[in-house]
């Protein structure tokens, strides 16, 4: 027990007590003692968004033959969303609902970025990035950028502070390592990808533990072709699919590592997230449709947020997101307010995240291109147009929109149209107000790719670079 080296007296004794008081306050205050984990600020910031991964990839949700034993930690650790979507059902306009918070028709990246396009995220746009950094924030990203390779539209220009990774997709050329805008590996070994993001991402941390800081994983893969170092391949039973996603928990598994080991993990709030579903190979667990398609399994993707003290651990929620919603999800914990001078489609999860509370979406649209493929609310998905082989098949034209009822049945196999004409026609109206959206900003972006009139039924419409890209 304290002993007080004061004369015996009650007013002396109370002097020594504040005397002690003050020195631990000023203790706790010194910036050596908040770069272990003080709460006193703002919480530090990852978002880690795979390429390619689908939902069933990870043991948290039920795959089998692939191992992640850190992403099922974090997921134990805090939350995971079962009905969260990705902004898009390809990369880069996925990219950009995620660093803007609105549907990418908004900021005019509804089509990918292909190595000889000339257009990327507009200046005029208001990142994850640039609202952190505005708040003081130390602003890193590593891995795929994918939103314009010029260098207005570079990650620097968009408010990192730094950036260490690529410019698009690994299978586009030339496909080049950079840090910053300098060329560091021509052409970047993919097989060393993920070590060097771990490596870039852990150095990150370290430097800037003793400030709030906002790290941008965007991990290459598991978008093909694969790769993985020759100390990671076999390991896996489900191939060498298994192999890049196995090794990319062991590169996720480093920077929560580097989190603890600074001391830091208990002041940072880490989401986990993909731009779409699988490709070619990969598991979208029990969902209709893959990577480029209109159906549950091209958009639905993983989600796990951990923060703790803020997010209770072992918790799982059906209700429905997708990442238009990390740019205001991640305002709130900061305390940072949102922009007014724009549409922000997404909308905070916090309550969904730390108190259970319902979805603040009454619907969410489904891009494909320029043209808006579903809808859906709570439990109905209205899915107007499809592909069958590279054939646009527009349901709604003939008059045949699909309705899925997806608590009955989330594989979508059957339409319940007939039996749900209200619900139909009230997703449909929703549906038209999107639509005038779109056609204004068409008309005020002067888009060659738009539907020339909303109000007749489109299938998908898609550019150039969006065919080339398939």
């Amino acid at each position: 027990m304290f002993a007080c080296p004061c004369d015996i007296d009650l007013d002396s004794e109370m002097k020594c007590y504040r005397i002690l008081i003050t020195l631990l306050l000023a203790t706790i205050s010194w910036p050596g003692a908040q770069a272990k984990g003080s709460q006193d600020r703002p919480p530090n910031i990852i978002v880690i968004m795979a390429d390619d991964l689908g939902w069933g990839d990870i043991g948290a949700n039920g795959a089998k033959l692939i191992k992640t034993p850190n992403i099922d930690r974090l997921a134990a650790q805090g939350i995971r969303l079962t009905s969260f979507y990705a902004g898009a059902n390809v990369c880069t306009p996925s990219r950009a609902a995620l660093m803007t918070g609105r549907y990418p028709m908004r900021s005019g990246m509804q089509h990918v970025v292909m190595p000889h396009s000339d257009y990327g995220l507009p200046q005029s746009e208001f990142t994850i990035a640039e609202m952190l950094h505005e708040a003081g924030y130390a602003t890193g990203m590593v891995g795929k950028w994918h939103l314009g390779h010029r260098d207005e539209f570079w990650p620097t220009a968009h408010g990192f502070d730094e950036f260490t990774g690529v410019a698009y997709s690994n299978d586009m050329q030339p496909f080049d390592l950079y840090h910053h805008k300098t060329v560091v590996q021509s052409p970047a070994e993919q097989r060393e990808l993920t070590d060097r993001y771990a490596n870039a991402a852990t150095d990150f941390i370290s430097r800037h533990r003793a400030k709030p800081f906002f790290l941008y994983y965007a991990e290459t893969f598991p978008h093909l072709p694969l790769a993985v170092p020759d100390s990671a391949s076999g390991v896996s039973e489900a191939g060498l699919y298994g192999d890049v996603v196995e090794h990319l928990d062991e590169g996720i598994g480093r920077i929560l590592a580097a989190l603890q080991a600074n001391g830091i993990a208990d002041n940072t709030l880490v989401i986990l997230t993909s731009d779409n579903g699988p490709w070619f190979e990969g598991d979208a667990g029990m969902f209709r449709g893959r990577k480029g398609g209109t159906h549950e399994g091209g958009f639905r993707v993983p989600f796990i947020a951990r923060l703790p003290g803020a997010i209770a651990p072992g918790q799982v929620s059906q209700e429905m997101a997708m990442n238009i919603d990390i740019l205001p999800t991640v305002a709130a914990f900061a305390g940072l307010k949102m922009p007014t001078d724009r549409t922000i489609d997404g909308r905070s999860l916090r309550g969904v995240l730390t108190k259970s509370e319902p979805s603040p979406h009454e619907v969410l649209f489904f891009f494909d291109g320029n043209d808006i493929a579903a809808v859906r609310d709570r439990r109905y998905r209205l899915v107007l147009s499809t592909f069958y082989r590279s054939f646009p098949v527009a349901f709604e034209r003939f008059g045949m929109p699909l309705l899925f009822d997806l608590d009955k049945d989330p594989e979508e196999r059957f339409s319940y149209l007939r039996e749900q004409p209200d619900v139909a026609a009230r997703l449909m109206a929703r549906v038209g107000e999107m639509r005038a959206e779109v056609e204004t900003l068409h008309k005020q972006a002067g888009n060659p790719f738009a539907p020339k009139d909303p109000s007749i039924p489109v299938g998908p419409v898609l550019s150039p670079d969006v065919r080339a890209h398939k």
